[in-house]
């Protein structure tokens, strides 16, 4: 379309005669012509989405000195003849061209009616299938380019675990494929993509229930060793070499010592990649001396005090059955009360001779084994007054332990005397202190087995 307007004239009118202004020119006036102006686009409405480009172009086909100038909302946005624009925001918007010089102006104005779009991209571009190494997590996002109100929605192998543009609680825990699926919706749509996550192995890791260089354990005992795998399982082999026999090919070695002497104990393992772990104990297997560990209602009563505190030594079930200590039964000291208390039962060496004909002043040391729970305690062997301490302190590592007591060198038990066992101390040798007694660490429950006197 063309706008025409018709130019002005601006003349400087004489107010004397020319015989009053001799040798007197008058000047030619300034003539300016008006702008015109050729619209290109074929509508003065303008549909467009957000994101998208819109070219305007106003051509000034003639015009002495024209100032041009593209305003949208009169914001001026352009002073070019031609722009491009590009609208982020849904929403109806006025834009309008202006040309002007001293003869006159051409304006024209269009409406551009933006609609809202719905355009998103995952922060892992295209791929269908990604890689992740194994316990990293997966992070990825939505990027919202265009629309608002979106509704982002995560599920991993059918089951929706995250609502926000940004999903990274996903864990990888284990090697294998996943199906990561993303949904964002608004209400100009939907955008969907799927794609899989390659988890990568780890490197070869295991642990073990024992890490003790040198394992101590008493002849008649059965031993008891875990590997459990941490990663890198896949196509595992695994053997237990005992002084070089095989003796076990799955995770757990498990043998019985029916003689004291010493053993070399290795683990190795090799999995589908070639990677190894390896590991060594030295077993030392002591001979026993005379061990009590079979139980019954009615040796207890005549081998113990009994009600010396209440309810005090009894025999039950093992709670821990297992490692060190594979039998049925065992005995427990518990004390109820909440005043200090050091947990105490005597053994009787005289009912111990009198009785099964055992006779304790061959012996110079006593052991047992001793499970904790998850108590504190440093249990002690009360004799003539002394109350010795274990050779080694308590592990609690929450199995059955060995303690062992040694009386001084030279010197043997007095089976005129009794024995008395304190469980419930304190590292240095002082009675519990009262308190709640059903706090984790200060039940006064404490279970023994297999007394053993030893030279």
């Amino acid at each position: 379309m063309r706008h025409k307007l018709f130019p002005v004239i601006f003349t400087t009118m004489a107010l004397c005669g020319m015989w009053a202004c001799d040798g007197f020119k008058e000047p030619e006036p300034v003539r300016y012509k008006a702008p015109e102006v050729e619209f290109t686009l074929p509508s003065d409405v303008i549909n467009a989405q957000v994101g998208e480009t819109v070219s305007f172009t106003a051509r000034v086909i003639s015009g002495d000195k024209v100032s041009t100038g593209w305003y949208i909302n009169d914001v001026l946005t352009s002073s070019s003849q031609s722009f491009d624009y590009v609208f982020e925001n849904a929403g109806s918007y006025n834009v309008r061209f202006e040309a002007r010089n001293g003869a006159g102006v051409v304006d024209h104005s269009y409406q551009v009616n933006v609609s809202d779009i719905l355009k998103i991209s995952l922060s892992t571009g295209d791929s269908l299938q990604i890689a992740r190494r194994q316990l990293d997590y997966l992070k990825v996002a939505a990027v919202v380019e265009y629309g608002k109100d979106v509704i982002h929605e995560w599920s991993v192998d059918g089951t929706v675990m995250g609502e926000e543009a940004f999903f990274g609680s996903l864990q990888l825990m284990e090697a294998r494929p996943y199906n990561v699926r993303y949904r964002g919706s608004n209400i100009c749509g939907s955008f969907d993509k799927s794609f899989t996550v390659s988890v990568i192995e780890r490197p070869l890791e295991i642990s073990f229930s024992n890490y003790d260089e040198i394992v101590a354990i008493l002849a008649g005992r059965n031993l008891t060793i875990t590997a459990t795998v941490l990663f890198g399982g896949t196509g595992l082999e695994q053997k237990w070499y005992l002084d070089d026999i095989v003796v076990g090919e799955t995770g757990e070695f498990s043998h019985y010592f029916p003689v004291g002497g010493e053993f070399s104990l290795r683990y190795e393992a090799v999995n589908a990649k070639g990677e190894t772990v390896t590991h060594n104990w030295k077993i030392t297997v002591t001979a026993t001396g005379r061990l009590f560990d079979d139980f019954e209602a009615d040796a207890i009563g005549a081998w113990f005090n009994l009600g010396e505190n209440q309810p005090g030594i009894e025999l039950v079930e093992n709670p821990l059955v297992g490692g060190l200590n594979t039998s049925a039964k065992c005995l427990r000291d518990r004390v109820y009360g909440s005043g200090g208390t050091s947990g105490y039962f005597t053994m009787k060496g005289p009912k111990m001779l009198s009785e099964k004909g055992f006779d304790i002043s061959e012996y110079s040391g006593i052991r047992f084994l001793v499970y904790l729970g998850a108590n504190k305690y440093y249990p002690r062997v009360d004799y003539g007054g002394t109350k010795y301490p274990s050779v080694t302190p308590p592990k609690f590592n929450g199995e059955w332990e060995i303690l062992e007591y040694k009386l001084p060198e030279g010197q043997t038990f007095d089976n005129t005397k009794n024995i008395v066992f304190r469980l419930l101390l304190t590292e240095a040798g002082t009675n519990i202190s009262g308190g709640n007694i059903e706090a984790e660490e200060n039940n006064r429950t404490v279970y023994i087995d297999d007394i053993e006197f030893f030279k």
